[in-house]
């Protein structure tokens, strides 16, 4: 299985675990997250084989990619929560859980990608009998991208905003 292959499927449990959390708040614009994690998971693959010519040699090369990428995704994340539009599941799954039990979506992020690193370290002790998989890498992104995406929110507010655009607005 591949990891876009991995990502769809994992994709639909969230989808189908949004339906829980939200219940009748769960509505039938949720239901594009289908199509778009498909269309995600099919440009992982492609953009891995695509990319396959990165591949930083040196630790401190390998720490300056992961934190590019996770600066690249965080503001993406914020990106796709302002908009307010379809989201990928694992976002949109975010934003059920902190708006369910009105906690902050930064903070609820950040708790939910710790939490899918130590079910991932848990599940490759398991099912491999050892860590694999999952590296400090891994920890620093969980940590991070949610960090980045608030941090985003924050620089955005606090730009001031011309009177023409508050008068566009409104």
């Amino acid at each position: 299985m591949t990891l876009g292959e991995f990502t769809i499927l994992f994709s639909m449990l969230l989808i189908i675990l949004q339906l829980f959390i939200l219940r009748k708040n769960f509505k039938l614009e949720h239901f594009l997250q289908i199509p778009i994690s498909v269309l995600f998971g099919y440009f992982i693959d492609m953009t891995m084989a695509m990319m396959y010519f990165v591949n930083p040699q040196t630790y401190p090369a390998k720490i300056a990619a992961l934190l590019a990428g996770c600066v690249i995704l965080g503001f993406g994340v914020y990106l796709e929560v302002a908009a307010n539009v379809a989201m990928l599941p694992g976002e949109s799954f975010v934003r059920a859980v902190s708006s369910t039990w009105k906690t902050e979506f930064g903070t609820t992020k950040v708790a939910f990608d710790v939490s899918m690193t130590v079910i991932a370290a848990g599940l490759s002790f398991l099912l491999a009998f050892r860590l694999d998989g999952v590296r400090e890498g891994t920890v620093i992104a969980a940590l991070l991208v949610g960090m980045i995406a608030r941090a985003f929110g924050r620089m955005v507010s606090a730009i001031p905003r011309s009177r023409k655009n508050e008068k566009a607005a409104a």
